[in-house]
């Protein structure tokens, strides 16, 4: 799944106008506590999830990909492993423990993933806030706990931009599905499950309000 804003930039940090990046920002945030919601209602603490970007200032559209995944792979760290791993393998930088935010402190391109788990006790429900917090390596996210990981893409190295794919369908064990040009669906295939998105998304949205 897609989170894109409205604003067409390359990457977060390169749109202009810091309110108007702010705002995005926030706004995309409050898409993925939305949909962790929504993953809530309908599994109660079986599912997590992962979020990744590649912001690359050669980019066209800045966007996140969202993917639902069980909360035990998240739990025992096989995800964050599987992202370290694979880059390991790739021979790209190692991954830190960084939150980046809008990346506007950040001056190369970068690939980060955010890894969700819902709260296995509701004291960790915080109250809603715009966003993950700027410094810690672990942070506690509406509903859920967190954690965000950053490789920097040097200009020399040539980056996969289906690198997030690759890791998650190799993790699943759906090596078959790494590139999106081999899950094509018909016109009537994507409008079909487009609307059954939307129907269980309602409730969620907060842009009907």
């Amino acid at each position: 799944m897609l989170i894109i804003p409205l604003p067409h930039s390359p990457t977060l940090a390169t749109i202009p106008e810091p309110d108007v990046r702010a705002s995005t920002y926030k706004e995309m945030h409050r898409y993925r506590r939305a949909l962790h919601s929504l993953l809530i209602s309908k599994s109660g603490q079986a599912l997590g999830s992962v979020t990744w970007e590649v912001s690359r200032k050669a980019g066209i559209h800045t966007h996140w990909q969202f993917m639902p995944v069980a909360t035990e792979l998240v739990k025992k760290g096989l995800v964050e492993a599987a992202f370290k791993v694979e880059a390991e393998n790739e021979k790209y930088p190692a991954f830190r423990n960084k939150e980046v935010g809008a990346g506007v402190g950040e001056s190369g391109d970068f690939f980060r993933v955010w890894i969700w788990m819902p709260a296995e006790d509701e004291k960790l429900v915080n109250a809603e806030g715009d966003g993950p917090d700027q410094g810690g390596e672990e942070i506690f996210e509406e509903r859920g706990k967190q954690k965000s990981l950053m490789l920097l893409i040097n200009p020399e190295m040539s980056f996969d931009l289906q690198f997030g794919r690759k890791v998650m369908a190799k993790l699943l064990g759906l090596d078959r599905r790494m590139q999106w040009r081999d899950c094509a669906q018909t016109d009537e295939e994507e409008m079909k499950d487009a609307q059954a998105f939307k129907e269980i998304f309602r409730n969620f949205d907060f842009s009907l309000e």
